[in-house]
């Protein structure tokens, strides 16, 4: 009686332990995971990239059952995402909140001291937004080189819209690496960008494929290059990278991606980064998020993203230093 009694408390304080470290789904599924409520947090406001990438996840994820439980999405917009974190670090239990990254929000959480963005857990890259460089179709620069040649000869002459820091960034790979100076001016994103671009109060912009797509196809605007390190599918195609015109240094590509609350255990974390697999794996996904964007599909799973996110964080993070973003 006393060997079974013992048996028998082991098995509960084994399977109270394994509860506790987080465990998706209990022994007999006596409790499976989710069984709270499940946050899906996005640190910027309703319509933008990021909450469009999490409601289409969503869905996703609902069409097809993939999780069972519920999820609600929260915006968190403010402080160039800052305000988002900052909630997020607040959570008492990291296991039920997951939030959208990208490198543009990465770049702030690595600034802010406030945040500490380490303690964030990484489950998984999704995709990789392009970035062009954009002038207006019937300005004077049909080309990049007509736009080098001009800055040489009149340095500081042009003008180029910008967004946020990483844009910033983008514009400063082109003046070191062609010893030159385009100058920047910082607009309330990629709409504003597009107005002044057309109203010839800037030269060239920065933007995303999607951003600007619509233009293009219309002939209002012409891509003059593009930041990644292969040509884009069509109707990108005819646009040639930086590398090809002779500058292999200028690349950027913007990841996005879903990483999940300070302390969440392994065993969630693989949860949520299988999910996020079979999300990437659906011809809805592939349709209305890859190709009607513009962006490359490019899963990683947690461990491979944490890696990948470490790296480039601290990267750019480093080249925001170099080019005096922090002062």
């Amino acid at each position: 009686m006393k060997k079974a009694m013992f048996m028998l408390t082991v098995t509960v304080l084994l399977t109270a332990s394994l509860f506790a470290n987080g465990t998706p789904e209990g022994d007999g599924g006596a409790a499976i995971y989710p069984d709270n409520v499940v946050e899906f947090v996005v640190p910027a406001s309703a319509g933008g990239g990021s909450d469009t990438l999490a409601r289409l996840i969503l869905e996703i994820i609902h069409e097809n059952n993939l999780v069972d439980g519920t999820m609600v999405i929260v915006n968190k917009p403010g402080g160039a995402s800052a305000a988002g974190h900052a909630y997020i670090m607040g959570k008492k239990d990291g296991n039920y909140t997951i939030f959208t990254m990208n490198a543009a929000h990465a770049l702030a959480a690595r600034a802010n001291k406030s945040i500490q963005d380490r303690e964030f857990t990484p489950i998984a890259n999704l995709a990789m937004d392009n970035v062009l460089l954009v002038a207006k179709a019937d300005g004077p620069y049909k080309d990049f080189q007509g736009a080098l040649k001009a800055i040489k000869e009149h340095p500081e002459s042009i003008l180029v819209g910008i967004a946020d820091n990483l844009d910033k960034l983008c514009v400063a790979q082109i003046n070191m690496e062609t010893e030159t100076e385009f100058s920047t001016v910082y607009f309330d994103g990629a709409g504003e960008i597009a107005t002044a671009l057309l109203g010839d109060h800037i030269q060239l912009g920065i933007f995303n494929p999607n951003e600007c797509l619509g233009q293009i196809q219309a002939g209002t605007m012409v891509a003059l290059a593009a930041f990644s390190t292969d040509r884009l599918e069509a109707p990108l195609d005819t646009v040639p990278t930086f590398a090809e015109l002779g500058y292999p240094n200028i690349e950027f590509q913007m990841f996005r991606s879903i990483m999940g609350g300070p302390g969440m255990s392994p065993e969630v974390q693989q949860y949520w980064s299988d999910v996020m697999q079979k999300v990437t794996e659906t011809e809805t996904w592939k349709n209305n998020y890859i190709r009607k964007n513009g962006l490359e599909a490019k899963f990683m799973p947690a461990d491979e993203y944490a890696e990948y996110h470490e790296r480039m964080a601290e990267r750019l993070y480093q080249m925001g230093n170099i080019i005096g973003l922090f002062k």
